[in-house]
């Protein structure tokens, strides 16, 4: 398991490495089961502290994506990614929204929005099928 981190990005270490592990089981190459790395080798791997890697790993375990066991390690919790869709539909939105202000910020059309969005969909969709990040 590979994360590259940027430190210059306003977005704190630890929800970046968040970030990458929602979407390495998003895309399956994180699979209900798999264990992760000990908090040890995860901090090792991404060049943190060892408090960075284990925050990532209690936000991953609070959101419901992965279980520590006392003694076994963290493993991938086979109901990753399913969440109470009122919540779900509301992240989204409000993902959607921030695409949208950073688009118009750019000087993006909004209007190019859809298409845009569709083109990352499919490349979402191929990147899963060769088993790919995206």
């Amino acid at each position: 398991m590979e994360l590259n981190l940027d430190p210059s990005s306003p977005v704190p270490l630890y929800l970046q490495m968040v970030e990458q592990v929602r979407n390495l089981i998003a895309i399956g190459s994180l699979r209900p089961g798999d264990r992760l790395p000990a908090v040890r080798d995860l901090a090792a791997r991404a060049r943190v502290n060892r408090n960075t890697a284990a925050r990532a790993v209690q936000r991953l375990e609070r959101d419901g994506l992965v279980q520590a066991r006392v003694g076994q390690g963290t493993f991938i919790l086979d109901s990753a990614g399913l969440v109470n869709p009122q919540v779900r539909d509301q992240a989204v939105d409000d993902l959607m929204d921030r695409v949208v202000r950073e688009a118009a910020t750019l000087g993006v059309p909004l209007e190019e929005l859809g298409w845009r969005f569709s083109r990352r969909v499919e490349a979402f969709r191929t990147s899963r099928i060769e088993g790919g990040a995206l």
